[in-house]
């Protein structure tokens, strides 16, 4: 033990004297509980299998949401690729000249 433990220890023990030694824990376990549960709440202490659920759930979920994305650009990407097609196979150099007013 170096000083500073003991010096600690110089000024509980008055207290444990005073208010007895049971006080004294009961108060120091009930600040420890009290620091665990506001960082269990503010999500500084979550458990290990929470974690992975959460990620997990997160991945299914995201699968889910690029699979309807895809299902519902689709006939987008049809269309487009149809008319990009019929633009290249056309051959025609198309130069607008089309006045901007500029």
């Amino acid at each position: 033990m170096d000083s500073n433990d003991i010096a600690n220890l110089e000024k509980i023990l008055p207290l444990a004297d005073k208010y007895g030694l049971a006080y004294i824990v009961a108060l120091i376990l009930l600040l420890i509980v009290l620091v665990l549960l506001r960082s269990i709440v503010k999500g500084n202490l979550v458990p290990r299998e929470l974690l992975e659920r959460a990620e997990e759930d997160r991945d299914r979920l995201q699968n889910i949401l690029d699979k309807e994305r895809s299902d519902f650009m689709a006939p987008t990407l049809e269309v487009l690729q149809r008319l990009k097609v019929d633009y290249t196979s056309s051959g025609v150099n198309v130069v607008n000249e089309e006045d901007r007013g500029g």
